[in-house]
């Protein structure tokens, strides 16, 4: 097993996961699904073993992200795209995509021809009634869905009217085309929470949540347990506790950081890992140099919530992040009351954003108080937002 931080794993990379593929085929035999998960937690690497075993649950499979599109044709030319790619379907999905007007699926890619900016909700269409009129059953997965509806947001004072029609067509689709057709829709920022927040619920109700945590501490430890073989790196069963207690959540791209940097460490010293290289480790990628790591997560605010909502949730992390245990839910809102003076507001602020934070990973709750989840990142913060 290779050593990937930041990337999706495939093949023989992939770890674990077993029982959430077993359940995610179970659900996917009735549901479309919806993968909420946080960012860094292997979604796209869950998504991408998904479709490579699709074939043994008798279908085909296509991915795609949405995280670069900025217009709703961008998002059909993607799905297309995705389809172009797969080329061993039936003959007579075959036929049924050479019939397609809008676009032409070839082995190629996608020709556009001359089609519209404003076609793309036929275009779309047609390509839900190609999938179903073939012989195939399919499995179409959709990645930062919710960063697509983001950016029309930002496009000016029409772009929450567009957001909502296109999640109303996107649902139309689901359910229009069904029966050949099981849809997965993901992104690292909460669909349901954004949803919600625009009163748009009803567009993704037909969707069955499926949330996807970090491992679990024994798969952790297999995990790095596997990592230290690969290399030939002296890893005890201890140093890896060690490693699992200091990350605080083992979310497989921190553990990945983690372990990375501490090869580096012993190789450059001649000297086996022990917990003050860990220590060293830990302190080093909260360095300058490193920030990237972690400074996503205070941009993320702003870009899934703008202001002032992003300003009142810096103001609540600040609290939680004082203690290793959190906060109880009335020291965050006397914090968030040097923002939010009326208390029926307060209130009611604090309560949609806890969801928030909790949904998309920053915070948990243990016994009424608020924790962040990854202790790297409650450090980073305390050390960023609390000098």
């Amino acid at each position: 097993m290779k050593i990937s931080v930041g990337n999706p794993v495939e093949g023989d990379d992939f770890f674990d996961r077993e029982q959430e593929l077993v359940r995610a085929w179970r659900k996917l035999e009735g549901s479309h699904l919806l993968m909420l998960a946080p960012r860094r937690i292997g979604k796209t690497s869950l998504i991408l073993r998904l479709c490579a075993k699709a074939s043994e649950h008798r279908r085909y499979a296509v991915h795609c992200s949405f995280a670069k599109c900025e217009t709703e044709s961008d998002c059909i030319r993607e799905l297309f795209k995705a389809l172009a790619t797969q080329q061993t379907v039936g003959q007579r999905s075959k036929t049924v995509f050479e019939s397609v007007k809008s676009v032409k699926l070839g082995p190629l890619g996608v020709d556009w021809h001359e089609a519209k900016p404003e076609s793309w909700r036929e275009a779309g269409e047609e390509l839900g009634k190609a999938l179903c009129e073939g012989d195939d059953d399919w499995l179409v997965c959709i990645d930062e869905l919710p960063v697509f509806i983001i950016n029309l947001l930002q496009q000016g004072e029409d772009g929450r009217r567009r957001a909502r029609a296109f999640l109303y067509w996107l649902r139309d689709l689901r359910q229009n085309h069904y029966q050949r057709i099981k849809w997965l829709m993901a992104g690292s920022i909460g669909l349901d929470t954004l949803a919600a927040r625009l009163g748009l619920s009803d567009t993704i109700n037909d969707l069955e949540p499926f949330p996807l945590d970090a491992f679990n501490e024994d798969s952790a430890l297999r995990f790095l347990g596997k990592l230290a073989e690969s290399y030939n790196m002296p890893l005890s069963e201890e140093l890896c506790r060690a490693i699992v207690a200091r990350v605080g959540w083992p979310v497989p791209y921190y553990l990945q950081l983690m372990f990375s940097h501490l090869r580096d460490e012993s190789l450059d010293s001649g000297a086996p890992p022990d917990n003050a290289m860990i220590e060293k480790v830990f302190e080093k990628l909260l360095g300058n140099s490193y920030r990237n790591h972690f400074d996503y997560w205070r941009q993320r605010l702003d870009e899934e919530l703008g202001q002032p909502e992003a300003g009142q949730a810096t103001l609540i992390l600040t609290q939680a992040c004082q203690s290793a245990t959190g906060e109880i839910k009335s020291s965050i809102a006397q914090a968030l009351s040097k923002a939010i003076h009326d208390p029926e507001s307060r209130d009611r602020s604090l309560n949609y954003l806890l969801e928030v934070l909790v949904s998309d990973g920053y915070l948990v709750e243990r016994e009424g108080r608020y924790a962040f989840r990854l202790e790297w990142l409650r450090v980073y913060w305390q050390r960023r937002f609390s000098a």
